[in-house]
């Protein structure tokens, strides 16, 4: 007997029942009766048999799909491993950038001076050119008249 008045399956005893001393009428019942048992036995474990297998089945899939999760994971944290490695390396990268900007910014100050020195020049190459030309306007008034 089991918990709350159910019976588990290996409480049962699955041998034949105890023999008795028999007639030879009795014989004949009892060959026939112990053939029934036997199928019964037989039938039993088929059944038992069935349900085990159902049973372990209906596990194999959700363990199917664990196992497949757990490979997803590991790719997806081999898959982030090498992104935080990426992610470093570009760090890396940025400071580095960053430290060569920080190199360039006094030449990109004076090239910005030597523009304007350069704006300044071509403005009086610009003046000198336009006071070479009114020059050269007077002296041929002057040569030509």
């Amino acid at each position: 007997s089991g918990e709350g008045g159910r019976e588990r399956i290996a409480d049962f005893d699955v041998s034949p029942p105890p023999r008795y001393v028999s007639t030879e009428e009795d014989e004949g019942a009892e060959t026939s009766e112990n053939h029934v048992v036997q199928e019964a036995l037989a039938t039993a474990k088929n059944l038992f048999a069935s349900i085990a297998a159902s049973v372990a089945g209906e596990f194999k899939i959700p363990a199917l799909e664990y196992q497949l999760l757990g490979k997803m994971n590991k790719v997806a944290s081999e898959k982030y491993g090498h992104m935080a490695d990426f992610t470093s390396g570009l760090a890396i990268f940025v400071e580095s950038l960053r430290e060569k900007e920080e190199s360039l910014v006094p030449l990109a100050t004076q090239i910005d001076g030597l523009e304007g020195q350069l704006d300044e020049l071509e403005a009086i190459v610009q003046q000198l050119d336009e006071y070479s030309k009114r020059l050269e306007n007077r002296v041929k008034k002057y040569v030509f008249s």
